[in-house]
């Protein structure tokens, strides 16, 4: 049987910290705190945790002990999205670390059955026929109506993926970073096919301009309505449409261990 995260508890954070998170919600967590307070550390213990990466929670958080959360098998699948694009004056170099994301996520709808396969997967499960095509259908619907206000519309020929502008081609690495970085999550929601999975995000503001932000959550919702969300920010406007309820503040969190 596997679970979502419902209860946090990390002691030895920086060796006088601790780290106590209950009542964790099962669809949308948003954990506000100013640069520094520590979500971004969270976050990354978190992902070292689920991943298995003992040598990285060693050697980057020391001896911490970590408790109240189902071990790494008993978790539902878990994927952190926490890259910013950092550009790069010599187009020969390496893709920026969003880039690279953004390609490992479409490599992982080509070899996958979640889109450009899609056919396949009908063949293979024609009584899904019509859920596998609606759920296709939205991720273009959603692509399309955000990136409606710079005429981009997505298009996909023989395995590719690039957009379209006023009859131009526009390849993904010469988007913006907003625009990758909005692409890639919608990707990875389109990956987790509706199945129960846990999203953690760092601070998608930084890349979003504040109409993206405003209407993140919903459409990563809308893609993914039984994924976990756990997203960190210092900007209201993340949860300012319908979401306050759902933010919590990493100083309510972040406890000095007394001596």
């Amino acid at each position: 049987m596997s679970y979502f995260l419902k209860n946090i508890a990390i002691e030895g954070l920086w060796d006088c910290y601790k780290i106590v998170w209950d009542g964790i919600y099962e669809d949308v967590n948003i954990l506000v705190g100013i640069n520094g307070s520590g979500k971004s550390t969270l976050l990354n213990i978190l992902e070292a945790y689920y991943t298995g990466n003992k040598k990285l929670l060693k050697n980057s958080f020391g001896n911490l002990v970590i408790s109240g959360m189902p071990k790494p098998e008993e978790c539902y699948p878990m994927k952190c999205i926490r890259t910013f694009d950092i550009p790069s004056p010599d187009k020969r170099s390496a893709a920026s670390p969003l880039m690279q994301e953004l390609n490992d996520a479409v490599y992982d709808l080509q070899k996958g059955p979640s889109f450009f396969g899609y056919r396949m997967k009908i063949l293979d499960y024609p009584e899904r026929e019509k859920e596998i095509q609606e759920h296709i259908n939205v991720f273009f619907e959603t692509v399309n109506t955000l990136f409606a206000d710079t005429s981009k519309q997505i298009r996909v020929e023989r395995n590719q993926m690039f957009f379209e502008q006023k009859g131009k081609r526009i390849e993904l690495e010469d988007l913006s970073s907003g625009e990758k970085q909005m692409l890639l999550g919608l990707i990875t929601a389109l990956l987790m096919e509706k199945k129960p999975a846990i999203l953690l995000m760092d601070e998608p503001e930084i890349s979003l301009h504040l109409s993206w932000q405003r209407q993140l959550v919903d459409v990563l919702r809308r893609m993914s309505p039984n994924c976990q969300l756990i997203i960190t920010t210092h900007s209201p406007s993340i949860f300012s449409k319908g979401w306050g309820d759902k933010a919590v503040y990493m100083e309510e969190l972040l406890k000095p261990v007394k001596e």
